[in-house]
């Protein structure tokens, strides 16, 4: 603390040299955690619409005559023919599933696998988000995996037994 006041009385000029680079670091981690915020506020908004798509998957490619007789079945290549147009229609992603805002490039999402059980009644997608940050010249691109899966669960009716 001593040494930052006897900086700062300094006539040399020292107090100028000084306060520049506190000013660099300060707006260097202000910039470091604005892009940290964006890419989280990116990442939670692309899980949120993956979860409904996969939720709408399952809930559509459910075989409704046979849960009268107390069977919950997926058929799955509904299931998976449902993600991929929900991907395409509410996401807006064109057919290397990349998301445009106009005509620059936003996101891509990189499907790893999908896997669906008809018995129980389960959607799950790997994968990841591959995105570019701000600072390009530093990190380049990002790749921010995800694993969202949906299971639509039968009750009997009148609560547990």
């Amino acid at each position: 603390m001593a040494l930052i006041k006897r900086i700062l009385r300094n006539r040399k000029g020292d107090t100028f040299v000084f306060i520049i680079i506190l000013v660099f670091f300060i707006l260097t981690l202000s910039a470091i955690l604005i892009e940290y915020f964006r890419m989280e506020s990116l990442y939670q908004q692309v899980e949120y619409v993956l979860q409904r798509g996969v939720n709408s998957a399952v809930e559509y490619a459910m075989r409704d005559e046979y849960r009268r007789d107390g069977y919950a079945l997926l058929n799955t290549a509904v299931a998976e023919e449902r993600l991929y147009e929900y991907l395409h229609e509410s996401m807006a992603l064109d057919l290397g599933l990349n998301k445009y805002a106009g005509d620059e490039w936003v996101y891509e999402l990189e499907i790893e696998s999908i896997h669906a059980t008809e018995t129980p009644p389960r959607l799950t997608v790997d994968g990841a988000l591959r995105t570019r940050s701000i600072f390009s010249f530093l990190t380049g691109e990002v790749r921010l995996p995800f694993s969202i899966s949906s299971v639509n669960t039968q009750t009997k009716e009148g609560g547990s037994e």
